[in-house]
């Protein structure tokens, strides 16, 4: 089976995702989506990394769940349909890995329940998953979950909006503290000094 680009979804996505992205922009985010997929319009330097059915094909090769980047690398991360028939891996828990602590994680997926999923994948659109299947995907693991003010409820009434656009922050690590280390008191080698006083 081939994955799909969700094309016709792109006015919804250029709608949803900058509003995801909060006014605080991150200094560059990493996108992560299928080959076929345009690209929505964001205000944020970026970098685009593209998967076919297989792998990351673009712009370099790799498993779709174990990308080449190193530990808590990347400030903002962009997933964009990797939830659909086409796609084996998971990725979601190797990009909270190269994700920064208090990083931004915006996932993207086409909603079943919508004639533009549907007109996309067929049938197979019910493989989707639904609202409360999306965000328990997310709950798995220890983040910080939202949504975009604009599609809180709309998501939660089948068919009304095409897109579901969760939003999620990978927690801060906590301050490491030291405890403090006292040496033990000694007392000062050799006599104390006499001193030598008159009563009056």
């Amino acid at each position: 089976m081939s994955i799909a680009g969700f094309t016709s979804l792109q006015s919804a996505e250029n709608a949803l995702v900058p509003t995801a992205l909060g006014p605080s922009l991150p200094e560059w985010l990493l996108e992560i989506a299928p080959v076929s997929a345009p690209s929505p319009a964001l205000r944020v330097p970026r970098t685009r990394v593209l998967f076919d059915e297989n792998n990351i094909c673009w712009p370099f090769c790799c498993p779709l769940d174990r990308l080449p980047l190193d530990d808590d690398a990347v400030p903002a991360i962009l997933l964009r349909h990797v939830w659909q028939p086409g796609v084996l891996a998971d990725p979601l828990e190797d990009a909270l890995r190269v994700l920064r602590p208090g990083g931004l994680l915006i996932s993207v997926s086409a909603n079943p329940w919508h004639r533009r999923a549907w007109q996309e994948l067929g049938r197979s659109a019910l493989r989707l998953p639904s609202w409360p299947h999306f965000q328990v995907l997310h709950a798995r693991h220890a983040l910080s979950l939202g949504v975009p003010s604009v599609s809180q409820w709309r998501g939660l009434i089948p068919g009304l909006t095409p897109v579901l656009v969760l939003v999620a922050r990978k927690p801060q690590r906590p301050a490491r503290v030291e405890p403090l280390k006292f040496r033990q008191p000694r007392m000062a080698a050799g006599a104390a000094p006499v001193s030598l006083c008159k009563a009056a």
